[in-house]
């Protein structure tokens, strides 16, 4: 509201910067106005504490809807063109009677179509109490046939016309459809929508279903039971994996872990197969038989991921770690096997070694089954392929920029030239 005053100057008796300063504000205020605003100083709503849940749901309010009652605290819409609804003791779930309704919401002229239950002798319900605890629980089967929905809204209404809201979806049915067997049907008052009609659910008159589409069914034996919504089951759940950093690691025993080997093939260039021919443990070990040198062959490739193809991330244990298998030939011997032992990342780069007596328990690769170490710092950067198989482990560049060890996809075995070995109990250990 606009405010004014003024007063005579020269009634004012004070020093002359009061009185000047009293003049000014007189002045101000004649000619102008204030106006005064509410300044909110905090905006925050504190959060109620949820009801304490009462012993027993009759302590709240009275739990039974409907239970063989045939007096006003039911009743059914009256146009006939749209609801047709009585109390039959035809059949029932339980006790002497039940409802059954039929109604068509689509027929000519029809805005509405339902029933409704005053509960209590109409007096009001205060379900405030035990919303988060309670749930309107019902049996229901169809007249006739199958009914693969139920297209009912409940509704809850209140002494002042607010109402609260809650569609009985499928997942609230004892079974995936309605037939003509009893099923219970659980709609949680949690599922209410209780704001966009204001009910105020102290103060609840009554229970309506508000019917939609068509249908004809029985319903018996309506209340309130206290009710927790079950824990959701997701439909799709990741299946939790070991620590692919946790040695020892076992990459090939009698089978690939995870089966996420690769490179079994039989063609021209290689042969990479599952024998039960030689084993150093176990009843299996691979055969890997390859002639890569002429120009219709490159190299020959096989590998394992051991996360099933999930990056890993060995930084953390590559001073540590090494690759550890178990080899023989078939006959004699060698100084030296033509195979790069390497990991990979996911943008192909690979440190590798060449494998050589160095690393194997005897210092040699004969008959007899031998267990190959190969510490990851043995490693180097090098391409995923080099232009030509490397003669000696000083053929390959002395640099550690290969794979990106924090995002390896990997161990890869690189076959060059020819040879003929057998390899067992591949595993990823840790090193004294």
């Amino acid at each position: 509201m606009p405010v004014a005053f003024s007063m005579p100057v020269k009634q004012i008796i004070l020093s002359q910067p009061i009185a000047t300063t009293l003049l000014l504000v007189s002045v101000f205020l004649i000619q102008g106005c204030v106006r005064f605003q509410p300044a909110v100083l905090y905006t925050g709503v504190e959060q109620l504490p949820p009801p304490e849940r009462p012993r027993m749901l009759s302590l709240a309010v009275e739990p039974t809807i409907y239970e063989d009652q045939n007096d006003d605290t039911v009743w059914f819409q009256d146009d006939m063109r749209c609801t047709q609804g009585r109390i039959t003791s035809d059949v029932a779930f339980d006790g002497e009677r039940a409802i059954e309704v039929s109604w068509d919401r689509n027929a000519e002229g029809c805005v509405w179509a339902g029933l409704g239950f005053g509960w209590d002798n109409w007096v009001g319900k205060d379900l405030s109490e035990i919303i988060p605890y309670a749930a309107f629980q019902m049996h229901v089967r169809s007249r006739e046939g199958r009914m693969y929905g139920l297209p009912i809204v409940l509704t809850l209404e209140d002494y002042s016309g607010g109402m609260g809201f809650a569609y009985t979806a499928n997942k609230y049915f004892e079974r995936t459809f309605i037939d003509e067997e009893w099923q219970t049907v659980t709609v949680p008052l949690s599922a209410f929508d209780l704001e966009i009609e204001n009910l105020d659910p102290t103060n609840v008159k009554q229970l309506n279903f508000e019917l939609q589409q068509s249908g004809s069914i029985y319903i018996d034996d309506i209340r309130l039971i206290f009710y927790e919504e079950p824990e959701l089951e997701p439909w799709l759940v990741e299946e939790s994996r070991p620590d692919p950093t946790a040695l020892p690691i076992q990459l090939f025993g009698d089978a690939f872990i995870n089966d996420n080997g690769w490179g079994l093939v039989t063609d021209a260039c290689q042969s990479v197969e599952i024998t039960e021919e030689e084993a150093s443990e176990g009843s299996t070990s691979l055969h890997l038989r390859w002639n890569v040198t002429s120009d219709d062959c490159y190299s020959g490739q096989m590998g394992v991921s051991w996360d099933k193809w999930y990056p890993v991330d060995v930084t953390g244990i590559s001073e540590r770690a090494a690759i550890q298998f178990d080899i023989r030939l078939p006959t004699g011997t060698a100084s030296l096997v033509p195979i790069r032992v390497g990991l990979e990342d996911y943008n192909r780069q690979v440190s590798q070694i060449i494998l050589d007596g160095r690393f194997s328990s005897s210092g040699d690769f004969t008959s007899e089954w031998q267990t190959v170490t190969i510490p990851f710092k043995e490693l180097r950067g090098g391409g995923r392929e080099l232009a030509s198989a490397p003669a000696t482990v000083g053929d390959l560049p002395d640099l550690r920029d290969g794979a990106d060890l924090s995002y390896i996809k990997q161990l890869v075995l690189f076959l060059d030239d020819e040879g003929d070995v057998f390899i067992d109990n591949l595993r990823l250990i840790e090193t004294d």
